[in-house]
């Protein structure tokens, strides 16, 4: 095995072990699975909505201008292909962001019905 590869595997365990650590010890922390999880979901929204609406809005800048440029039309087609393939990317991204929570939810009752610790509700 190359030194250098080892060297990698290495760095990667150990980032694993203080990852895990740190993750163990805010949930001990905080005392509820379910707070972590509403902050999860409330990240998940944040960050997932900003690139879906990013995504709309380049890729509909992409299929405007692409009818205007005066190119060849392979080059057009392309365009086009990018610009409905982040369109389409941003729709995905907003059902990511309408279902999250109701998805968390549906664990935690399920979580709850089989002898479990409730009580996320709304985020």
């Amino acid at each position: 095995m190359n030194m250098n590869k080892l060297r990698l595997m290495v760095y990667l365990l150990v980032s694993m072990g203080m990852v895990s650590s740190v993750l163990a010890q805010s949930v001990s922390l905080t005392g509820s699975l379910s707070s972590q999880l509403c902050a999860i979901v409330g990240m998940v929204r944040t960050i997932v909505g900003i690139l879906a609406i990013a995504l709309f809005l380049i890729g509909g800048v992409l299929y405007a201008v692409s009818d205007f440029l005066p190119t060849n039309l392979e080059f057009r087609k392309s365009m086009i292909g990018w610009a409905t393939a982040m369109i389409i990317g941003g729709l995905i991204g907003l059902v990511i962001v309408i279902i999250a929570q109701p998805v968390i939810q549906l664990v935690e009752n399920v979580g709850s019905s089989a002898g479990g610790a409730s009580g996320i509700g709304t985020c």
